[in-house]
């Protein structure tokens, strides 16, 4: 009886863990196994292996679907220019503010570059480029590997860099809130630094539209009662408050 290759015994063991976890750190997973970086690449490579290395980490190819920014952009923006309206009204003279990537927090940058906050912060590329020369307050970009899905930089081991900044403010982004109160995304490179801003700054807020809610994207990187209050275009909500909406009254 042939045995199976050393790759074949990896790809069925990562794959194995990634039932009970729905992402690894790539480089912690290589010191695990004995193995390169790269050869946990060529494994993900491999036609059918399951999951694939992306932002620092290997995920399943489930936990990846297709986002497109641009028609994002262009949806809904009424009710993101609203929800960022109220968004300012939440953001102290002289903070230190983070704002995610995403389509409705460009919005927010907009507002926030005419004043009011002691330094910006953001990892989006798009929220920097409308920042560029227009901003009356400083603005620090973070760097890191280039996602082109979402037009944002991740960089390995994100809560160090945050803690360092100290930010008052973060302003998250999310593609939906699930009847249970769970916060999803649609990338796995995103959790990493979703976490380390919701652990690390003062307060975190999410910022969506009411499409948002009662949606699950196919990331969870975190649940309402981790966050400060919800802002979408009919307002500011606390956890609770959202909680009661996605949970509608039993009828006798």
């Amino acid at each position: 009886m042939t045995r199976p290759s050393m790759q074949s015994e990896r790809i069925a063991r990562i794959t194995a863990m990634l039932d009970v976890s729905p992402a690894l750190h790539l480089k912690d997973l290589a010191v695990q196994l004995g193995v390169t970086v790269m050869t946990l690449r060529r494994d993900a490579a491999q036609a059918g292996s399951g999951f694939a290395c992306r932002g620092g980490y290997v995920v399943p190819d489930r936990n990846t679907e297709h986002y497109d920014f641009e028609t994002q952009m262009s949806h809904a923006i009424n009710a993101k220019q609203k929800a960022s309206e109220y968004a300012l009204n939440l953001v102290p003279e002289g903070a230190v503010v983070f704002l995610d990537t995403g389509t409705t927090l460009p919005h927010l940058a907009r507002l926030l570059a005419k004043g009011r906050a002691k330094r910006l912060v953001t990892h989006c590329l798009t929220i920097a480029e409308i920042l560029q020369g227009r901003s009356q307050v400083p603005v620090e970009f973070l760097g890191g590997e280039i996602q082109s899905s979402t037009r944002s930089c991740h960089a390995d081991h994100p809560a160090r860099r945050i803690a360092a900044l100290k930010i008052d403010i973060a302003f998250l982004s999310a593609g939906g809130v699930d009847p249970e109160g769970q916060l999803s995304c649609s990338h796995a490179y995103e959790i990493p630094l979703k976490r380390a801003l919701i652990s690390h700054c003062v307060q975190s807020l999410i910022v969506f539209d009411e499409s948002k809610i009662g949606q699950r994207k196919s990331v969870v990187f975190g649940d309402l009662d981790e966050v400060g209050a919800i802002v979408t275009e009919r307002g500011i909500f606390s956890a609770d408050e959202l909680k009661k909406r996605l949970t509608p009254s039993a009828t006798n």
